[in-house]
């Protein structure tokens, strides 16, 4: 049997381009009648104009869509947004019993990510393949370590045993653990992704995961559109 443990991250599903600047400054510039001072080159300083004054409205006239790999329990903090449209993968419909077991390790418990194989009978024999025992010591597998895996094993073996008593994967799931892996495409405008940034990439006391996945998304965004997303990028790259 197989325990995978992968890293968070994220996809832009919507790349984001000048165009989206030229359809902001066109819906912009109908609140002052000035569509006839719209030229090739004007897109970004109009758009980062209405930014600073903080007519952020303006940019709920696009949306982008990402899809954000990571834990049930970022998942849970992720949903809580308003405003948003998410589809998140399904424990449900999904049989885990079919191409093994993902899970997300906190870095402060430090198991390195890829495959982890086990054996029923011999719970603790874990061992990881050639190319992960190159990459990485023995020594990260510590008592810490070796009590985080071998839970998630129990959870995979007890999920696992259910399906095979013939429970359906929509009540054998609920021994699952808040470290499950979880796949999102969330969707909204830009106005509200700028609110996500602030409450999730740049909150310093936003959890370590969340706050990862949503720097990530952030800068991604900055380099695209920086009228929009230029002063939240800076205060990245000033911590």
């Amino acid at each position: 049997m197989l325990i995978t443990v992968v890293p968070p991250r994220v996809e832009i599903l919507t790349p984001l381009d000048d165009s989206h600047l030229k359809l902001l400054e066109l819906a912009g510039r109908t609140a002052y009648k000035s569509e006839d001072r719209i030229t090739s080159d004007s897109a970004s300083k109009f758009v980062k104009m209405i930014r600073d004054l903080g007519h952020e409205s303006v940019l709920e006239h696009v949306s982008a869509s990402v899809r954000i790999i990571g834990s049930r329990s970022m998942s849970h903090q992720l949903v809580r947004h308003r405003l948003n449209s998410f589809v998140q993968e399904s424990q449900r419909f999904c049989n885990y019993s079919k191409k093994g077991f993902q899970v997300i390790c906190p870095p402060k418990i430090g198991i390195p990510c890829g495959p982890y194989y086990f054996t029923e009978n011999h719970l603790f024999d874990f061992f990881m393949d050639e190319t992960m025992q190159e990459l990485y010591p023995d020594n990260w597998f510590n008592t810490l370590s070796r009590t985080w895996l071998s839970s998630r094993v129990y959870n995979y073996i007890e999920y696992l045993h259910y399906l095979e008593k013939g429970i359906p994967p929509e009540d054998a799931r609920e021994c699952l653990p808040n470290a499950t892996k979880t796949e999102l495409v969330m969707t909204c405008n830009l106005r509200q992704w700028r609110s996500v940034f602030a409450q999730r990439a740049l909150n310093k006391h936003a959890q370590w995961q969340i706050r990862q996945l949503m720097q990530g998304v952030l800068i991604e965004f900055g380099k695209s559109l920086p009228a929009v997303f230029g002063d939240q990028m800076l205060q990245i790259n000033k911590e």
